[in-house]
């Protein structure tokens, strides 16, 4: 009884039918916003503290073990596994690296060096092969031959780490046998028990997905990767639909040329034209006014993470994207023109606000856009938005003068790097550094 559709599943709950299994698979926003429906609809709120059980590095047979194991309370059991390992292809998730180091850095190292150890098992390693420094363990280049991984000198330091860690608390590889979930799924999991699988990729051949299908639900949540081949259209209805609103003709024509694929961004820019166009309908001319450019490989997450400093943020994003196949010269471009913008945002707020930043939009239209208008009517350039211009001189004033001009300084050392054959996310790691840690000494 497979369904490729989430409003189907969520309906069948709705009408009390809970399937033993659902997988749910693709694009990683989407994917998560969809489990987290569905398990919010499967487990009240007030039982999902007993009810809800959460194992994002378990092997298969654990997750079998409490799929099968009743729950503290009467009512149904839910059992949530996210980017599950046991599912994915062996060459096809660029960014399972990163999602280990990811949960090491929130300090979930146990999860982390599971995840990290399931990966490595894809090639056939174990613990002693993790530190490629190691004598006979695999090199930099097996890495990438066999799991199409790219080691920087950062995820080197990790590896070592990691694997110390997985030899002082004896953890080994989650098993790979799938046979006790798939038994405990054909024989039949407890009444009302269900398990929700998240999985930005998979194997198709695997025979747990097969099972999905079979027993549950397979929902295929996917994006194409090519811009001429994107349809935004289902998506954005389904954003837009708590605020009953539309868009009208070529608004998400528009929309696409300015965000591309981002997901999340779309969610995201669709509820503030909602929050502030008018009429029942989004125009064109509203997504025009109210939504700036950010589809040069979807740096918007970037962008945002610079602008509040947020070292952390902006590193994640960054390693994900080199993750998932962008070159360190595409990021560092994005860079680039996040810290000009912020670096004119910060000259006109001096300039014409007098370095206080405007708390709304009518603010600067009142205070800055006369005497702006001026300067840009002479270079024949066209007045940025309000809204827009509000928030750029917002995370401008976070920055002095000096900081933004050594960061554009770091941006031209980082390009004479990268094309010297540097290792391209150490130099994009210092970068990001270099912009968002603050740097003590005077200046405005």
């Amino acid at each position: 009884m497979s369904a490729s559709d989430m409003d189907d599943v969520l309906a069948s709950v709705k009408g009390g039918k809970v399937a033993p299994v659902y997988l749910l698979v693709g694009e990683e926003f989407l994917v998560r916003k969809g489990a987290d429906e569905l398990v919010k609809l499967l487990v009240p709120d007030a039982a999902m503290g007993l009810n809800l059980a959460v194992l994002d590095a378990g092997s298969p047979r654990e997750v079998a073990q409490e799929l099968a194991t009743l729950p503290l309370f009467p009512g149904r059991k839910v059992v949530l596994v996210r980017d599950p390992e046991f599912l994915a292809p062996k060459k096809g998730r660029g960014d399972a690296l990163g999602k280990a180091r990811e949960a090491w850095k929130a300090g979930k190292r146990k999860e982390g060096a599971r995840r990290l150890l399931a990966l490595a098992a894809r090639a056939g390693w174990g613990v002693e092969q993790l530190d490629p420094g190691t004598p006979g363990a695999p090199s930099v280049e097996k890495w990438k031959d066999e799991l199409n991984v790219e080691l920087a000198d950062v995820d080197i330091a990790f590896l070592k780490e990691a694997a110390a860690f997985c030899r002082e608390e004896r953890i080994s590889a989650p098993e790979g046998d799938a046979s006790a979930l798939l038994d405990l799924i054909q024989k039949g999991v407890p009444a009302g028990h269900a398990l929700v699988l998240a999985a930005s990729d998979m194997d198709a051949k695997n025979p747990l997905v097969k099972l999905a299908h079979d027993k549950g639900y397979v929902v295929e949540r996917k994006v194409a990767a090519r811009h001429k081949d994107l349809d935004l259209t289902d998506i954005a209805k389904e954003f837009l639909a708590p605020f009953k609103k539309k868009l009208g003709p070529g608004a998400l024509d528009e929309l696409k040329e300015r965000i591309g694929g981002n997901i999340r961004l779309l969610q995201s820019e669709l509820e503030k034209l909602a929050t502030y166009s008018e009429g029942p309908a989004i125009e064109r001319a509203d997504v025009a006014a109210l939504v700036h450019h950010a589809r040069e490989e979807e740096f918007f997450e970037l962008s945002e993470a610079l602008q509040k400093r947020d070292f952390g943020g902006a590193l994640s994003y960054a390693n994900d994207a080199m993750g998932q196949g962008t070159h360190a010269l595409q990021l560092l471009g994005a860079v680039a023109s996040i810290v000009r913008g912020l670096l004119e945002s910060h000259e006109w707020l001096w300039r014409y606000a007098g370095g206080n930043p405007p708390r709304t939009a009518k603010d600067v239209e009142a205070r800055v856009f006369p005497r702006l208008e001026a300067e840009l009517k002479g270079s024949k350039r066209k007045m940025p938005n309000a809204w827009a211009l509000t928030f750029s001189m917002k995370a401008a004033a976070g920055y002095e003068r000096r900081e933004l001009l050594g960061a554009l300084v770091a941006c031209a050392e980082a390009d004479l790097a990268l094309k010297s054959s540097a290792n391209g996310r150490l130099v994009i790691e210092r970068l990001l550094a270099t912009v968002c840690v603050r740097q003590h000494g005077a200046g405005y």
